[in-house]
């Protein structure tokens, strides 16, 4: 069980602070345990009983993130060119589900290189590839934030000159 105060992934939904653990007053809710959370790059507060089957663990350490960041060149992506939308979806959400980092990490690579072909062409990526996309980032990024304890929107330069520090 996680305590007040601890960082959470939270399901698909990214990264929440537990603000307290016990009872809610809803009624019908009153026999249960749940957690009451407030997401770190959001607003609102969310009661999800302890007991859930949503995916939830806690947030990776400082040395698991820098580990997880020096992985990202030998971290393989798929190679996805179905067009049909429906099994876009499919592919990515599959990624997204797993709360594996490595699959996400490998997922942004895929859909990044993907952009990069595009942008050759003058075309661009789906809606659904651009969705998917802004949510494994903000997944990940925000998660390498708080357990770097940088700022959200320095996670992608900080990999980069941590990747380009080892070469």
């Amino acid at each position: 069980m996680f305590q007040a105060g601890e960082l959470i992934v939270y399901g698909s939904s990214g990264v929440y602070r537990v603000l307290d653990v016990g009872n809610i007053n809803i009624s019908g809710c009153e026999d249960k345990l749940y957690y009451t959370m407030t997401p770190v790059f959001g607003t609102g507060t969310s009661y999800v009983p302890v007991d859930t089957g949503v995916y939830m663990r806690s947030i990776m350490t400082h040395e698991q993130a820098e580990g997880l960041i020096d992985e990202i060149p030998t971290i393989s992506e798929g190679e996805f060119y179905d067009r049909n939308p429906k099994a876009i979806k499919e592919h990515y959400s599959t990624s997204i589900k797993s709360h594996d980092c490595k699959k996400i990490l490998g997922m942004i690579k895929e859909i990044y290189h993907k952009s990069e072909r595009a942008k050759r062409l003058n075309k661009k990526l789906s809606r659904i590839e651009q969705q998917y996309m802004t949510q494994a980032e903000d997944l990940i990024y925000g998660e390498l934030a708080l357990a770097l304890d940088i700022p959200r929107d320095s996670v992608l330069e900080y990999i980069r000159s941590r990747l380009d520090s080892k070469m």
